[in-house]
């Protein structure tokens, strides 16, 4: 048995694959498992894998048909034989000392759930400002769950920013939603930290990250917003299914109505009357499963999101001109006048 089984979900990533297991074949510490799932690569990817397999007694290999990244991953899980999982995208890489901290953390603190810190690949490249706060967790533990560790804290929306006790995870039945097309890290993460006992944030940057990389999934979606909007709204409604499932719903009705309104309606604000109303309706449809328009109007919102609430969503029936002006209004209660204009001179004097 090792200490830490990193898993590797692999598909067409020939160009980047020997870089991904070179950053692991080099650190330092060593007792650790690699568990690269190939997902019906079409390219090079096999062979490469195979070579490492035979260099290197610490890689396996699992060959699966094309099924997508969270199927892959739930592969490793399955055949992961360490202490503690974690998660290494193929194309990305750990930087040294990184398996040796993940271990010591999770051993020094005895948590389900460790949450640690990264940085962009290539250094030149402009790395967005939410991406820049979601890879800079501090230093915390958490003794018992806290809607602060969804909301407030930098713990998402990236299941490779964590590592988790083995033990854990098979305890708790958590799995990846192989049902889902995108965002289904952002599910992995609202189902983990209501059901861990103990999760431990560390500020330290183990993991590169390439932002963009050509054919990925997220630079498709980057091109119809409004489609990715549609997604969010599928993830919003796996979401509650899961928290009304596991008991954790009605402690935490409006931070969840106040999430779901900030990840699937606050961009659709923007679009044009029809995709807008698309996904205002199909959002409204989930909701309203849980909570009734009055149900909504009784909890304690800010005023902003109460707007966004039942006039956008439940009623959604304002006017583009209302829309746009609601959506500047809230990211300025949300975020700050200041942090607002830093990001518009930063703008403007990139496009000079």
């Amino acid at each position: 048995m090792s200490r830490l089984s990193v898993i590797v979900p692999v598909y067409n990533v020939e160009h980047w694959v020997d870089r991904c297991l070179e950053s692991l074949s080099t650190q330092e510490f060593r007792d650790f498992e690699v568990v690269c799932v190939n997902d019906g690569s079409t390219d090079g990817s096999r062979e490469r894998l195979a070579a490492w397999e035979a260099r290197d007694h610490r890689v396996r290999v699992i060959d699966q048909a094309n099924q997508g990244p969270s199927a892959a991953r739930n592969a490793g899980i399955h055949a992961a034989r360490g202490d503690y999982v974690s998660f290494l995208d193929a194309d990305d890489r750990y930087l040294p000392g990184a398996c040796g901290r993940i271990v010591s953390a999770l051993d020094k603190t005895g948590s389900d759930v460790l949450v640690f810190g990264g940085r962009c690949f290539p250094d030149d490249a402009p790395c967005p400002e939410w991406l820049s706060e979601s890879l800079h967790p501090r230093d915390v533990t958490y003794d018992s769950f806290s809607m602060d560790l969804l909301l407030k804290e930098a713990s998402r929306p990236f299941v490779w920013k964590l590592a988790l006790r083995r033990s854990f995870l098979l305890e708790s039945g958590v799995i990846l939603d192989e049902g889902l097309r995108f965002g289904e890290d952002q599910l992995f993460c609202f189902a983990v930290y209501p059901r861990s006992l103990r999760t431990t944030l560390i500020s330290d940057e183990l993991y590169e990250y390439q932002i963009v990389r050509e054919g990925s999934l997220m630079s498709g979606l980057r091109a119809d917003f409004g489609a990715k909007m549609l997604e969010h709204n599928k993830v919003v409604e796996r979401i509650l299914a899961d928290w009304s499932a596991g008991g954790f719903l009605d402690d935490h009705a409006a931070d969840l109505v106040s999430f779901s309104l900030d990840f699937s309606l606050y961009d659709a604000l923007k679009l044009d009357d029809a995709a807008y109303r698309s996904v205002a309706e199909g959002l409204r449809e989930i909701l309203s499963r849980y909570w009734t328009e009055a149900d909504v109007a009784a909890m304690c919102l800010p005023r902003t999101t109460r707007r966004m609430a039942l006039d956008a969503c439940y009623r959604a029936n304002m006017s583009m001109r209302e829309r746009r002006a609601l959506a500047l209004e809230h990211r300025l209660c949300q975020r700050g006048v200041r942090s607002f204009l830093k990001r518009v001179l930063q703008k403007v004097g990139g496009s000079s």
